[in-house]
């Protein structure tokens, strides 16, 4: 996880870039919605030692454990 994914979650949400391969990592709040909280929640792990984003992400790969059945899933995620 880097800058560059709050960067790339920013642009997808206001500018019409291409969306995440992966919108359950995107989901970094895990709220299960891409929106400007996701960012924020990349920003506070990366900058100011908040809590990692829960799998997949950072430090876990695999499914969503908290809501595999939610609207949101994963096409591709490269990381693992």
């Amino acid at each position: 996880m880097q800058l560059t994914d709050a960067i790339a979650i920013l642009g997808f949400l206001f500018q019409g870039t291409a969306p995440p391969p992966c919108f359950d990592s995107a989901d970094a709040d895990n709220n299960g919605q891409v929106q400007l909280t996701d960012a924020i929640a990349v920003l506070g792990f990366l900058f100011q030692g908040t809590a990692p984003p829960p799998a997949p992400g950072p430090t876990d790969c695999g499914e969503d454990p908290d809501d595999p059945a939610d609207a949101i899933d994963c096409q591709a995620y490269a990381s693992c």
